[in-house]
């Protein structure tokens, strides 16, 4: 009974004073209307959380649906508030999908029905990135990191294992994509492309190892909020470089380079 209180006082505590956060373009879902609202939609990325969520968990989901808003129709981004105290609202629905309450928040993306969905990797932090990661990874829709620029990372994909021929091509195709960007920071972010673009071409993929060390250091140490942020960025567009497999010649000249 002590429990059932407290747990009601913090709950109306939170609520009164905006601790629990509001998750901007979120679709509050419930036992009601779940099922008639995820089918609705080609894909649905559902967080089941504690009635009245707050802390960064929290905030990096209503990151991801503002961005998701910008850029797609195509995907729900909801909440599915479950108590624990009173009437259990939701409750059923946490056990229907085995949501562990221990563990909350559990993020669920669903692709166009009940049946066929994923739950976000329990080894990874719920951060902004690693929630757009995780959409991305799993459809077809591209909601890229800050900084990505979507037909840039489409045309570099394995672009590391590529001849150095093929990479040269990329780099003039990029050249002129870069021409047609309109809005000054995306000008910004596809030289930044084309750099990298350059530097493993001459380099190798070691480039991509070194580069992503470098700039982590550089973002561990005493910088301004404003070049961390910049920092970020370049890590971000680094990652359209990475492969899961080397298989070009390329391990000779990375044991060239570390001689």
């Amino acid at each position: 009974m002590m429990k059932l209180l407290l747990t009601m006082l913090l709950a109306a505590f939170q609520a009164r004073l905006g601790w629990a956060i509001s998750c901007g373009g979120c679709v509050d879902l419930d036992e009601i209307n779940f099922d008639k609202t995820i089918v609705r939609f080609p894909y649905a990325l559902v967080k089941f959380d504690i009635a009245f969520p707050y802390g960064d968990k929290h905030e990096a989901f209503g990151e991801l649906s503002k961005a998701a808003h910008k850029v797609t129709d195509e995907l729900l981004v909801a909440t599915v508030g479950i108590k624990d105290y009173g009437e259990l609202e939701n409750k059923g629905l946490g056990e229907r999908f085995k949501v562990d309450e221990k563990q909350f928040p559990g993020i669920f993306l669903f692709k166009g029905n009940l049946k066929d969905y994923l739950q976000f990797p329990a080894h990874l932090d719920v951060t902004l990135d690693n929630l757009k990661s995780f959409v991305s990874s799993n459809t077809p829709l591209y909601i890229g990191r800050d900084g990505c620029l979507k037909q840039f990372n489409d045309a570099l994909k394995n672009y590391a294992n590529k001849d150095s021929k093929e990479q040269l091509e990329l780099i003039e195709k990029m050249l002129a994509e870069q021409q047609n960007l309109k809005k000054p920071q995306e000008q910004t972010n596809a030289k930044v492309y084309i750099v990298y673009m350059r530097k493993i071409n001459e380099h190798g993929y070691v480039f991509v190892e070194e580069e992503t060390k470098r700039l982590l250091r550089l973002k561990a140490g005493k910088v301004t909020t404003q070049k961390k942020e910049e920092l970020q960025l370049k890590l971000n567009i680094l990652e359209a470089f990475r492969v899961s497999k080397l298989t070009k010649g390329d391990a000779e000249k990375k044991e060239k380079a570390e001689l």
